[in-house]
């Protein structure tokens, strides 16, 4: 439907311009008057967000402490003091004003052992940036426009220190990433 329509203006704009050409030769003539034509394009704000790791926007993140279990290939080992990449993130924008990526958490930014009910907290990186921890949501405010096709942004989680009552298992969260207009 996009290229449809950007046929369909192209093609308008060329007739103005051919059929304007005329008068534009004429415009020089004594006794002729020349018009302005002023054309005004809308372009619709455009505000988008997706996730190489997590396609519909739910991210299932696991990490394990301890030993890895059999056959656990998706996760990563829990260490102290530790960065993990989970993916990129493509922003797409031409907003002039600000927007927000919140991602909210099930665990309120906490990996939970569901054996244990052990759990290990985490900041949330876009960008290389931290992001705001609101109650069991992160939130990043921003107006950076875009290119066209739209900027990858990195995300990741960063552990702190890992509490020493923290049990061995499997840690767990999940994360669903929004973007929206302030």
């Amino acid at each position: 439907m996009k290229g449809i329509s950007r046929i369909a203006i192209r093609s308008f704009l060329a007739i103005i311009l051919i059929l304007s050409l005329p008068f534009a030769a004429s415009a020089q003539t004594p006794g002729k008057t020349s018009a302005t034509i002023q054309l005004a394009v809308y372009v619709p704000p455009v505000l988008r967000l997706s996730l190489d790791f997590a396609p519909n926007g739910a991210a299932n993140i696991v990490g394990y402490l301890g030993t890895n279990p059999g056959g656990f290939r998706n996760g990563f080992e829990l260490k102290p003091y530790s960065i993990f990449n989970l993916g990129a993130a493509r922003l797409v924008s031409n907003l002039t004003s600000s927007y927000s990526i919140v991602v909210q958490s099930m665990n309120g930014g906490k990996l939970k052992n569901q054996s244990s009910g052990s759990e290990i907290a985490y900041d949330l990186l876009i960008g290389g940036m931290p992001v705001t921890r609101y109650g069991d949501s992160f939130r990043m405010v921003t107006a950076m426009k875009t290119a066209r096709d739209g900027t990858d942004l990195p995300v990741s989680i960063a552990l702190g220190n890992i509490p020493a009552s923290a049990s061995y298992g499997v840690y767990s969260d999940s994360l669903l990433f929004n973007v929206m207009a302030n």
